[in-house]
């Protein structure tokens, strides 16, 4: 049983300045994204929300960049307000014990902080204004606090396969919840828009991986922009249970994805786990607006 993960960027605003090297996502990045300011409102979230229940879906990702943790809580109180969605939400190490409690006592169902690499000098060259250490620290405090944690890996930017066992030995430890398995593609305009992306063999191998030696996982993540329509059916052949970043037909907001552009679109992702005889979480159900 695959289950299906959709969307709703409540913000690209990033209050960091030096800007991660891969990101397409915040204000100004790159052509292929938002690049404009995108601020979502309430009536919006609450409209995309419930356009994605309407269609079956049974869980959301709200994300946005650092800087926007009320933005980000308000949204969550809309959909939890609004549907019965399960609610992943993920502003990356923006967190802290304080505004971790805030999501929790708000009903948030899991919350993501990927690491991306554990490779020090790696990570220090890509994200130069990000932290590794808080960023782990935010996984101990999520864990702590008894939260469901997800937590990726980004391949395919540099790091080795020892740098890649580090991290999952890491998360192993960590009896993480959820892992998304990430391949990089690169954002046109950004610093890393020349480098090559990931092989979709180097993401399977990595997703089989997990699967081997995680074995506290609950959900093993996969997310659309970085394996396309062609990568869905090996994805899941290696191990991937959660498909990430799908939208129904006709969603009422613009829409990018992280890892590249393109999202999943529902109707075309259940056709394809159809013909291959895979059946997902999906349940088709009217939700009054």
């Amino acid at each position: 049983m695959i289950e299906i993960t959709s969307t709703i960027h409540v913000s690209n605003y990033c209050s960091l300045v030096n800007r991660c090297a891969y990101c397409g996502f915040a204000v100004g990045a790159s052509t292929q994204g938002y690049f404009y300011l995108t601020d979502k409102k309430k009536e919006e979230i609450k409209r995309a929300a419930v356009f994605i229940e309407r269609h079956g879906i049974k869980r959301v990702s709200l994300s946005a960049g650092y800087g926007n943790f009320e933005k980000v809580l308000s949204a969550l109180t809309v959909v939890k307000e609004n549907t019965s969605l399960k609610v992943l939400i993920n502003v990356g190490g923006d967190l802290d014990v304080e505004r971790i409690r805030q999501l929790r006592d708000a009903g948030v169902d899991t919350i993501c902080c990927n690491l991306e690499t554990m490779n020090v000098n790696l990570f220090r060259r890509l994200k130069p204004e990000d932290s590794l250490e808080r960023r782990m620290k935010v996984c101990y405090q999520v864990k702590n606090l008894g939260i469901e944690l997800s937590s990726g890996l980004l391949v395919g930017i540099g790091e080795s396969e020892e740098d890649r066992e580090k991290h999952i030995e890491f998360l192993k430890e960590l009896e993480v919840d959820e892992v998304p398995v990430m391949g990089f593609r690169p954002y046109k305009d950004t610093p890393m828009g020349l480098h090559p992306p990931a092989p979709l063999s180097l993401q399977l191998k990595v997703i089989s991986r997990v699967k081997e030696r995680v074995k506290s996982l609950k959900r093993l993540t996969v997310p659309f922009p970085t394996v396309l329509m062609e990568g869905l059916i090996p994805a899941i052949k290696a191990g991937a249970t959660n498909i990430a970043t799908v939208v129904p037909a006709g969603y009422p907001l613009i829409v990018k994805g992280v890892g590249s552009p393109v999202v999943g679109v529902l109707e075309e992702v259940l056709s394809l786990l159809e013909k291959h005889g895979i059946e997902t979480n999906v349940e088709r159900r009217q939700v009054s607006i």
